[in-house]
């Protein structure tokens, strides 16, 4: 998402499914810090493993994709996530590379919360904080950080699809309608995320019908987190945006 990771002595780096992967060492920093929490801090392993795994997935529906067309992809976990490396494909190839990430973990998802339905899952996650605690994380990284990738705002992967539809439907000047679109989608979601914040509300309200079960908290995203991550998108679309008109 932030640029492309430098090799370093410290990445670790394996293949799988024939996909060769490699962990830049700021991830686990920046996994660490993502799920932190001072009043359980002997749970961060736990969580950092449970971020691999949610990141692993999302990367790995992309690759998965771009090989299916062809292009050898090849996976590099980074700074807030990673990126499967990519070409240009035809807009269509384009939007199901794009997509492709954020179905893999809403998929994943809709396998756990629905895994709770096995006989003794539940008696397993009520009598194990750990258990429980990885539900949890597994459950928010593959639901709300999936979907708020879906934000037509660059990088993110909606970003990436109303792109390569501008492209292919609306030409003219499309590429100053995209950073448009970006300033309005990531303006748009740092203004809803602070009032939220001010007004102590859920960022992303989930009916109950959406999650049919036994009822289970899937944890919010923080606000604070969202007012500056999508302010920075805004900005730096702002900016890209005043650049290309000469100002």
């Amino acid at each position: 998402m932030f640029g492309m990771a430098q090799e370093t002595p410290w990445d670790v780096s394996f293949e799988l499914f024939g996909i060769p992967i490699r962990i830049h060492p700021i991830f686990w920093l920046s996994s660490a810090y993502l799920v932190w929490d001072p009043e359980q801090p002997a749970f961060v392993f736990l969580g950092v493993i449970c971020l691999l795994i949610s990141v692993l997935v999302h990367e790995l529906g992309h690759a998965v994709m771009c090989r299916r067309y062809g292009f050898p992809s090849e996976i590099v976990l980074y700074f807030l996530g990673g990126y499967a490396t990519s070409t240009r494909f035809s807009t269509w190839k384009n939007v199901k590379v794009s997509f492709a990430g954020p179905a893999a973990g809403l998929v994943l998802f809709l396998l756990l919360y629905y895994s709770r339905l096995i006989p003794g899952v539940t008696e397993i996650l009520d009598q194990y904080v750990a258990a429980r605690r990885c539900m949890h994380v597994l459950l928010f990284f593959n639901l709300m950080v999936n979907l708020m990738n879906l934000v037509p705002c660059l990088p993110l992967d909606g970003g990436q699809i109303m792109q390569a539809l501008m492209y292919r439907y609306w030409p003219r000047r499309a590429g100053q309608r995209i950073q448009q679109i970006c300033i309005v989608a990531s303006g748009l979601t740092a203004f809803w995320s602070l009032y939220c914040l001010q007004n102590d509300l859920p960022v992303m309200p989930i009916p109950r019908w959406m999650l049919p079960g036994p009822p289970f908290y899937v944890p919010q995203p923080d606000p604070k987190f969202l007012v500056f991550f999508f302010g920075f998108l805004c900005a730096n679309s702002v900016a890209e945006y005043n650049e290309s008109q000469g100002r």
